[in-house]
Formats: C-alpha cells, sequence, structure tokens
C-alpha cells in the first residue's frame, strides 16, 4: 500500500531545509508510489509568525548574533520551551491540523525540533502516525531537540547520543545514523568535469580557495577577500548567498582592481560542484558544510560558529586535527599560503554518508 510522508522543515537555519530536500529525493526514489510531500509549517499561518521566527533567526545568527544568544540564554529549560510551543501554536495549530487532515499522511518525519507541539494536534491524537525526529545538529544539540522523550530519533554523532540520554530519552528510541548529507558527496567529479567546469568559470590558477557561508555569506567575507587577492596563483570563489549588497560589494571591488582571478557566485544549488574544484574551503561551522568538505577530502577553515548548537562542531575540528578554526582575515591568509606551499598531508575524518540507510529506514518505520 503507498505510504504518504510528511517531512517537516523550516527555513530557520539551511541545514534542516537541506536534509528535508535530500531525503524527499531519496524517498521518491526509492518508492515512487508512495507520496512524499515536504512541508514548512510555517507556511500555513500568519506571515507575521514566519518573518519573526524564520527571518528573525537568520537576522539575529548572521546580523545580531547577540540576540540570538540572548535567545538562547532564555530557552534553556523544559517549562520555557514548552510555553514557546504553546503560545505559538496557538496561532499555528488550527492551520497545521487542516493541512494534516488533508494529506493524511501516515509517517511524519521532522527534520526540526518541532515534535512536542504536533503531538497535541487532533489529526496526530486520533491517527497515531509513526513519527521520527532526525537530529541535524550533530555533535552539540539543544535540549529543545528532546523534549518530548516518547518520540523516535535519529541522532548523527555518539556526543549527541549523550546528550539525548542525558535528557532522558530511553535507548530504544534512539537510532544512530552517521553522516546525513546528499550521497553526491561519496563521489568526487570526474577529472574530465573538473576540468570542464574550470574552463567554463575561468578559474586558470592552479589553486583555488572557496568562501561560503550559507544563504547570508561569511560576515568577513569582503576584508577575507582583500587579503586573499594579495596572494599569487590563487582563484578566489565567494558564494554570496542571498546577500546582495556583500554581491554587489565584491563586483565593485572586482571591476576597480581588474581581479580576473575573484569568481562570484550569489545563490548557488552548484556547491557539490563548487567544493570539488576547491582547494580549501573557508566558511562557518555549519554540520552539514563540515561533512560535504571533509567527505572531498578539501581543507577546512572555519572562521565563525553559532553558539551553542555549532561549538562541538568546532571543538571537532580542533582537537581531531580535521581543519582550522581561525576567525581574523589576515591570518586566514596566512594559514592559506601555508596550506597552498606544502604538500596536502592532512588527517580526514572516515565519514560514513548514511542518508540512504537512513531514507530505508523511514520506508520500514
Amino acid at each position: 500500500m503507498p505510504q504518504r510522508i510528511l517531512l517537516v522543515y523550516t527555513k530557520a537555519g539551511g541545514g534542516h531545509f537541506a536534509l528535508a530536500q535530500n531525503l524527499h529525493k531519496l524517498l521518491t526514489e526509492l518508492e515512487p508510489e508512495s507520496e512524499v510531500r515536504l512541508f514548512n509549517f510555517f507556511d500555513v499561518g500568519p506571515r507575521w509568525i514566519a518573518q519573526a521566527i524564520q527571518d528573525g533567526y537568520n537576522f539575529a545568527v548572521n546580523k545580531q548574533r547577540w540576540l540570538f544568544t540572548v535567545f538562547q540564554a532564555f530557552y534553556q529549560t523544559r517549562p520555557a520551551i514548552q510555553t514557546f510551543a504553546r503560545v505559538l501554536g496557538m496561532r499555528l495549530a488550527p492551520a497545521i491540523n487542516a493541512y494534516l487532515e488533508e494529506f493524511k499522511p501516515d509517517k511524519i518525519v521532522y527534520c526540526y525540533p518541532v515534535n512536542h507541539g504536533f503531538r497535541r494536534l487532533p489529526y496526530v491524537r486520533r491517527h497515531k502516525p509513526k513519527t521520527l525526529t532526525v537530529v541535524s545538529d550533530i555533535f552539540s544539540p539543544h535540549l529543545y531537540w528532546f523534549v518530548d522523550t516518547k518520540d523516535q530519533y535519529v541522532v548523527a554523532s555518539p556526543e549527541a547520543y549523550s546528550i539525548a540520554r542525558r535528557y532522558r530519552v530511553p535507548p530504544e528510541n534512539l537510532h544512530y545514523f552517521q553522516t546525513l548529507i546528499d550521497p553526491r558527496y561519496d563521489k568526487p567529479l570526474e577529472p574530465a568535469e573538473i576540468e570542464r567546469l574550470r574552463a567554463e568559470w575561468g578559474l586558470k590558477e592552479p589553486y583555488t580557495v572557496l568562501v561560503t557561508g550559507g544563504g547570508a555569506g561569511l560576515k568577513i567575507s569582503f576584508r577575507l577577500v582583500r587579503e586573499l587577492v594579495r596572494i599569487e596563483g590563487i582563484n578566489v570563489v565567494v558564494v554570496c548567498g542571498y546577500n546582495q549588497r556583500l554581491y554587489r560589494q565584491l563586483e565593485a571591488f572586482k571591476e576597480k582592481h581588474h581581479l580576473s582571478n575573484l569568481v562570484l557566485f550569489g545563490f548557488t544549488k552548484q556547491m557539490y560542484e563548487l567544493m570539488n574544484l576547491a582547494d580549501v574551503v573557508v566558511s562557518k561551522a555549519g554540520p552539514a558544510t563540515i561533512a560535504e568538505v571533509l567527505s572531498l577530502h578539501k581543507d577546512l577553515i572555519v572562521c565563525d560558529y553559532v553558539w551553542p548548537q555549532e561549538y562541538g562542531n568546532v571543538e571537532l575540528i580542533r582537537h581531531e586535527k580535521l581543519g582550522y578554526y581561525i576567525r581574523q582575515p589576515r591570518k586566514i591568509a596566512e594559514k592559506i599560503r601555508e596550506l597552498k606551499d606544502r604538500p596536502k598531508e592532512r588527517k580526514t575524518l572516515q565519514l560514513q554518508n548514511d542518508i540512504v540507510r537512513l531514507a530505508r529506514f523511514i520506508l520500514a518505520l
């Protein structure tokens, strides 16, 4: 009998959406007769709520980090999280429940920590669909992932497993799947395709630095580019995401100084290709980005992270010597000079991408 599977996500952080997209693609391929839907639950509620939560999250993380820190400090106990969920649910619950009644899912997969809110919905109480929360914060997930200890959880590291147990999630409700990224990262591009893309994008220098920071771009991108273009023999590729101001600023800088080795992208769906062409990637400490870079055996420099959920990612990189945590643009440029001129001898984490196995697990749930 065909299944109806709902993948719940938000755009408050790109990793949740990317995970949902990858699972949607795999589930559809593995069982074409089933109906699999992506569901951003903010899309069915009042627009001001989406602006406050999604846009507010992205603004706080990328522009005013102190606001996010204050919010996280408040959000440290179960009563605070549950109260916030109830207040939010008063406005969103009717519309979400109406959507569930229309689609009638028999499985709900949460790619964002909202299982404790959905459990109170009339549809979920009445029909009892099978549910699973996939924790996308790999090494240091926050308490809000584990408020509902009765749900089934997927965690992606021993550290996350230990945190879940500390928050009283029973072991029978925990499932370990290591890395959950796009299956394409399991295999690098063929050399011929790399050469074709290098020619298409005008990457004429032998060494390539990729600067990326998610949808908003890195806050230090402009200052970093000014340092990097002084290094001879490198291509500097910058992904600005949705940050049009950064793109225009760098475009004007490129034209003013006639920099043929500076290549700019706005929002792009070609991150896999760009990472294949890069020798070193400079980014923030997003778990998916780290896993993708290490899977392709590229050098990694992390220059920023969101506290507290990305702090564990930085600690892993530093303690296991998988990359470098450097904040200042000048010091990043110095490290790239060093990496460029020495043989490629670096320790890489042996990653097993379990996203296909997870998709099969969901279908068999």
